[in-house]
């Protein structure tokens, strides 16, 4: 699974559940608004440490710069496997046909 949260997001989401545990324990939020912020920071908090959000995977969004990087990269050591491998196919054919 890769990861797709950078670092602004983890930021942002780890404040947002900070917020969230202040509101709940401090009884702003009572009830079953209490129960339900505390369960979506808790999956907030749970996204964070797994570097991966289900809901931007589904979107195709990815905020993770040093993979989108290296993906950058792995594709272009890619594209340049495939024309060498290209070029020499079609000496190899050029060579039989003499």
């Amino acid at each position: 699974m890769r990861n797709n949260l950078g670092t602004p997001d983890k930021v942002i989401r780890i404040a947002a559940t900070l917020i969230i545990f202040a509101l709940v324990f401090t009884k702003t939020f009572t009830g079953v608004l209490s129960i339900a912020s505390f369960i979506i920071s808790i999956i907030l908090l749970s996204t964070v440490f797994n570097s991966n959000c289900p809901v931007y995977r589904f979107f195709g969004i990815n905020t993770n710069k040093n993979l989108n990087d290296k993906a950058r990269a792995s594709e272009k050591k890619q594209v340049l496997l495939k024309n060498y491998m290209r070029n020499y196919n079609e000496k190899q054919a050029s060579i039989e046909r003499k």
